[in-house]
């Protein structure tokens, strides 16, 4: 079994802003596109459908971009799969729409067990969430070309201390 280039992508993209949640703040199209060399098109198509499925929120503008619409703990690898993944038939005859071509398929028990392979498959990535997906985040988000920024704390300038007039 192979999972689609759009699938690929569609975990790649809800990786990168998994990655991105620790930190807070938007990451744009663009960002991502450049972080893993893809089409920016490609990732709009994925984006806009994500957005649509709530798996992202969306923010318009100069200053907008995405970002995870739920913690990555409460998202399953499994749910990103199915919303990807348009047509799990793994040959012809699991397909309903495609009329039966095989000779032997009144007596095949290959589609049952295709089937029970195809739901252990599945109930593998349920049991994975999107957190656990990244096994260590600080190195990912250097991978990815994500600046983590440490926050700097400038030490305030003081007032100078006032003594009372012609005491030093």
């Amino acid at each position: 079994m192979r999972l689609t280039v759009y699938t690929d992508y569609t975990l790649r993209v809800m990786m990168y802003l998994a990655v991105r949640y620790r930190e807070g703040g938007l990451a744009t199209i663009d960002e991502i596109a450049r972080a893993y060399d893809i089409s920016r098109n490609h990732l709009t198509k994925i984006v806009n459908e994500l957005g649509q499925t709530g798996f992202v929120m969306t923010v318009r503008g100069r200053s907008g971009g995405l970002r995870l619409a739920k913690d990555p703990t409460e998202i399953s690898i499994g749910a990103i799969v199915r919303m990807a993944e348009k047509d799990f038939a793994i040959v012809a005859c699991h397909d309903p729409e495609t009329p039966a071509q095989c000779a032997i398929q009144p007596s095949c028990n290959l589609r049952r067990r295709l089937a029970r392979a195809m739901d252990a498959f599945m109930a593998e990535l349920d049991s994975m969430t999107l957190a656990e997906s990244i096994a260590a985040p600080t190195v990912a988000a250097s991978l990815l070309g994500m600046t983590t920024q440490p926050v700097v704390m400038m030490p305030r300038k003081s007032a100078r201390a006032t003594t009372p007039a012609g005491k030093r």
